[in-house]
């Protein structure tokens, strides 16, 4: 809706300054200012469509002989009682030029006992599909799960920027992505326990949400902070999230 907006704008002072009512010096600063606005609205509308919703369903098979405490008598049948099933929802980005979805590992990692039966996954456009557990592979604080083309078609995804091994995002971005992080956590609910008692307002995070910087994927949220993340030199920290990494970021698009 902003995108169709900001190109109506722009069409509409067009059509003003051939109609001779804008100066061409005032037409000069508003079209370049107009342009900036649709390729932000443009960068922030792929940013949200490539952001999906992922569910892992997990399966443990109980015995006969895991709820008997008592010594086993001779001619034991040992037989299937139940099936126990847990289900683990997080979110996740799509990449762009590949049909898969990026969440963190945490997402995918089995809970004690449990094995991984499959994964659904909804995406930005309505549609919904599932796969096995051999369409996840995990690299790392990171995994990846392979979708179909089908549930992709139309969507283009967003580039990662991988940082140097070793480096945080503020000592490769500087103070802009401080900013940028503060405004992430605050728009989503979080920031005190007390505060959004106060306020009224939910922590609305989740785990393996991206964080975009500069129109890329530079991260997801491994952990959901109950308070807003402060570093000890007084900035916003990034522990609670996983960084991309250039080598586990390339490890991980390897292991297709």
């Amino acid at each position: 809706m902003k995108r169709n907006q900001y190109i109506k704008m722009l069409f509409a002072t067009v059509a003003l300054c051939a109609a001779g009512n804008v100066s061409a010096q005032e037409s000069a600063g508003m079209l370049p200012a107009l342009t900036r606005q649709a390729v932000e609205a443009e960068k922030l509308h792929r940013q949200e469509q490539a952001v999906a919703t992922l569910v892992f369903e997990w399966e443990k098979p109980v015995y006969l002989s895991d709820t008997v405490r008592r010594p086993r008598r001779p001619g034991f049948r040992d037989v299937l009682v139940k099936t126990e099933r847990q289900t683990t929802a997080c979110r996740g980005v799509l990449l762009a030029g590949e049909n898969r979805i990026l969440t963190t590992a945490s997402c995918a990692q089995a809970p004690s006992g449990f094995s991984l039966k499959k994964v659904r996954v909804q995406l930005a456009n309505g549609r919904r599909g599932s796969g096995p557990a051999g369409s996840v592979s995990i690299n790392g604080n990171f995994a990846g799960v392979a979708v179909s083309s089908r549930l992709t078609e139309g969507l283009q995804g967003v580039p990662v920027a991988a940082v140097p091994e070793g480096e945080t995002l503020y000592e490769v971005f500087g103070k802009g992505v401080q900013q940028k992080l503060l405004e992430f956590f605050v728009n989503r609910g979080v920031v005190s326990p007390r505060a959004s008692r106060l306020a009224g307002v939910k922590n609305t995070l989740q785990k393996g949400e991206p964080f975009f910087y500069q129109g890329k994927a530079v991260a997801l949220v491994n952990e959901v902070p109950r308070r807003l993340p402060v570093s000890f030199w007084g900035g916003v920290s990034e522990e609670h999230l996983a960084v991309f990494h250039t080598g586990i970021h390339d490890n991980l698009l390897a292991a297709k």
